[in-house]
């Protein structure tokens, strides 16, 4: 059925056959079936299995005297049935279920901030013209019935935890108890059985809530949760687009305030907002940090304030140059970066393309200005330091523009130890030569060490004059040169 609904919707868009079925992942003669159908496809029921038909009668016997399904297949075999067995509990399924009474369900309330419910439903959306798979996560407390809608583009157990989180801070504290379906980002094993997800025990663990599973099969446990799903469908996501993904999850958050949590709630008789100003003293502290587990995804921050996740290179504020943060996918469409006291740095969006690098330009602000002064801090220094260095200084400053910072603090760790007659005379040879980096300064001080003679440099006086040349020309000359090259 979904595929039949999105086939007709993408068409309408203008898509064509091969597009769509690429899209969607089918075939096109699959396409081309539900594209020409007139009825939307329906399931047919199955006809009983050629080898039961002679013992329907007898089937239908046994059932009147209350015989259990193995002890009626126990009877067939000695009349003579040999068909397969799944064949015949597959018939006896709908009759057994047609017979049974209905299931009574005693309806109970719970006192403030004990109880919540939580579950997600997936819709198809249309966002930037585009149907997209949306899941929309529901937390919503018992006693108030106030809650909170998280969307998201993925369903892993990072997102169930974002939405968890985003919910509780939402609330402003936590319920004593959580109630959860059967997820496996939850519970290993279902009821009877229980085994929990350890990673999620240590979640409920630093939020401090218990949580509580329900059976499988019963839906009606988290009847508070479970219906809300058919209002937000009706009033929201049907007959509806949206420009952007900001545009829907804006329009989200309008529809929660006003026609889910302002409106008279069917069973309270009693806005959600009015009851959740009781309910809200009731629940827990919320921790002091954001839950970060020891599996959590650290990186660290590279020298030019990048991390590397998911192919992509992101950028993070260039205080944090050379530590440990840790990342999480958001709603599967952006990346965030958090301190270690679970404090957010960055939030990008996610990088569908591999190898692409982003970066905010607010996340180098104040880092030209903080090499630029510890430039000048050492320029300072070194001048104190050697005083008969000032000349040597301003050369290097001018020399290197953008790496001063580098060479001087190089250099003054190669002349810490030198006696001040060879500082002197490296200094005065860097000045002959006129070049500044620390390599020179280190060459000049590994001759003097080893004994040799240091070369002396080449210098003006000792090839003699240079010829002094004074060429005048008129401007036309170059006028006429720029002309010819123009032409």
């Amino acid at each position: 059925m979904e595929d039949w609904y999105r086939i007709r919707t993408l068409t309408n868009q203008g898509l064509g056959i091969k597009q769509i079925a690429r899209q969607l992942g089918i075939s096109r003669n699959t396409v081309r079936k539900y594209l020409y159908s007139t009825v939307a496809p329906q399931r047919h029921p199955r006809r009983a299995n050629q080898a039961l038909v002679p013992f329907l009668a007898d089937i239908n016997l046994m059932l009147d005297q209350h015989l259990i399904g193995c002890r009626i297949l126990e009877e067939l075999r000695k009349k003579g049935y040999n068909g397969p067995t799944r064949t015949f509990y597959r018939h006896l399924k709908p009759i057994q279920a047609a017979g049974r009474p209905p299931l009574a369900i005693e309806r109970f309330e719970t006192p403030p901030g004990k109880q919540a419910q939580f579950d997600w439903s997936d819709y198809s959306v249309l966002i930037g013209g585009v149907l997209t798979k949306v899941h929309i996560f529901n937390l919503i407390l018992g006693f108030s019935r106030f809650r909170h809608l998280f969307a998201s583009l993925e369903v892993t157990q990072a997102a169930i935890f974002e939405a968890l989180e985003e919910s509780l801070k939402f609330f402003g504290g936590v319920p004593r108890e959580i109630l959860f379906d059967n997820p496996r980002a939850v519970i290993i094993r279902p009821r009877p059985n229980l085994v929990w997800n350890p990673r999620f025990l240590e979640f409920a663990g630093t939020y401090g809530f218990t949580p509580i599973a329900c059976w499988p099969y019963r839906p009606q446990t988290k009847g508070k949760v479970e219906n809300p799903f058919r209002y937000l469908e009706e009033h929201f996501i049907k007959a509806s687009s949206f420009l952007s993904w900001l545009d829907f999850t804006a329009r989200l958050v309008q529809f929660e305030t006003e026609a889910v949590n302002a409106r008279i709630h069917g069973t309270t008789q009693e806005r959600p907002v009015d009851r959740m100003a009781l309910e809200r003293p009731e629940l827990i502290t919320l921790p002091r940090h954001r839950f970060i587990s020891q599996h959590e995804t650290f990186r660290k921050v590279s020298a030019d304030c990048l991390i590397s996740y998911g192919g992509s290179r992101y950028s993070v504020p260039w205080t944090y140059a050379g530590k440990m943060v840790w990342v999480r996918s958001s709603q599967g469409r952006a990346v965030k970066v958090y301190a270690q006291d679970g404090g957010l740095l960055a939030a990008h969006e996610l990088s569908r393309v591999k190898g692409i690098t982003n970066y905010l330009p607010e996340h180098y602000q104040g880092l030209r200005h903080q090499a630029q002064t510890q430039k000048a801090a050492r320029a300072e220094a070194f001048s104190k330091r050697y005083p008969f260095a000032r000349l040597f200084v301003e050369k290097l400053l001018s020399q290197y523009r953008y790496n001063a910072n580098y060479h001087l603090h190089r250099i003054l760790n190669l002349l810490a130890t030198c006696p001040e007659e060879i500082v002197r005379s490296a200094i005065e040879a860097a000045l002959e030569c006129n070049t500044f980096s620390w390599r020179f300064i280190q060459s000049y001080l590994n001759f003097a060490a080893s004994g040799q003679d240091v070369p002396v440099p080449v210098s003006r006086k000792q090839v003699g004059d240079w010829p002094e040349l004074f060429l005048e020309r008129d401007l036309d000359v170059y006028q006429g040169l720029l002309s010819e090259r123009g032409s």
